[in-house]
């Protein structure tokens, strides 16, 4: 015998846990950041109320395959954070070298010890930038330009880069 009690509340189990997908324009009503998806995870359910919480971030491959060009260097990262607030994430960048003042040259590709200390300084900024904040700090710095402005900035002190984005962000633990 089944009672309506054990349906809700099956029903209710099924919602706990899902994942929710958005793009940032849908939620900002601005077009120039329809690219970011933005993924939700439901935590807690009352009375028809779903509590959502912040789960991933992603670039769209449209947006990411439209950087991608011929005679250029690509340069990805990925870095494991964990938050002062006990979220532990992992951030992938990626960025792109581009062509010197004044230079003739078709190509612009990077030396394998300049890509190196690339990565390095995009890591150890990525970590001083977002260990030192909560995770309610650290969402609009992921969203806005601001912390991969600063990583293009100290990375294009070793060799000029250009679109410099987060490609996407998971989350793989939170706190209890």
């Amino acid at each position: 015998m089944v009672t309506k009690t054990n349906n809700i509340s099956k029903i209710v189990n099924c919602l706990k846990n899902r994942n929710y997908k958005t793009t940032l324009t849908e939620l900002r009503n601005s077009e120039d950041s329809s690219h970011k998806q933005i993924t939700f995870r439901c935590c807690n359910y009352e009375e028809k109320i779903c509590s959502t919480t912040f789960y991933g971030l992603d670039t769209s491959r449209d947006k990411f395959f439209s950087l991608i060009r011929k005679w250029q260097t690509l340069i990805e990262i990925n870095s494991d954070i964990k938050t002062k607030d006990g979220y532990f994430l992992r951030i992938f960048l990626v960025a792109f070298s581009r062509k010197r003042k004044n230079q003739a040259k078709k190509t612009s590709y990077i030396k394998s010890s300049h890509i190196r200390s690339i990565r390095r300084k995009m890591e150890e900024v990525l970590i001083r930038e977002t260990t030192s904040c909560t995770m309610k700090d650290l969402i609009p710095k992921l969203i806005s330009e601001k912390l991969v402005d600063e990583i293009g900035f100290f990375g294009s002190k070793i060799y000029p880069l250009q679109n410099v984005i987060i490609k996407k962000v998971k989350m793989l633990e939170k706190p209890e």
